[in-house]
């Protein structure tokens, strides 16, 4: 995965725009739009300010194939996550809607649920 398709996952995932990315990272959001559209190496000074701006390492948002292999596990179990919330994103709203009281209540009867399944 490019640097910028990273970037739109990383937006994705933290429901951020390129207009919230722009404001957080001083890049230009015509910088920010070219690029995607073209899938253009960033320029450094950008893909450092992006990479501050969203708080994850430029190694990873470069994808350097020499760091790939030490950190392959960790992008797979990040990237598994990535898709887990997705996943439950909806319910998760859900049950932040709920009181404190129904809550743990929920979460009483899933983890009675996970013991049967056992």
């Amino acid at each position: 995965m490019g640097f910028w398709k990273r970037i739109e996952s990383e937006l994705d995932y933290r429901g951020l725009t390129r207009k919230e990315l722009s404001a957080k990272s001083g890049v230009p959001m015509s910088t920010v739009n070219r690029a995607i559209e073209r899938d253009s190496q960033p320029f450094a000074i950008d893909a450092l300010r992006i990479s501050k701006a969203l708080n994850v390492s430029l190694e990873y948002l470069l994808d350097l194939p020499e760091l790939k292999n030490d950190k392959k596990a960790s992008a797979e179990d990040e990237s598994h996550q990535i898709e887990l919330f997705k996943k439950y994103h909806s319910t998760i709203e859900a049950l932040e809607d709920l009181s404190k009281d129904k809550q743990k209540e929920v979460v009483a009867i899933v983890k009675q649920i996970l013991e049967f399944r056992k």
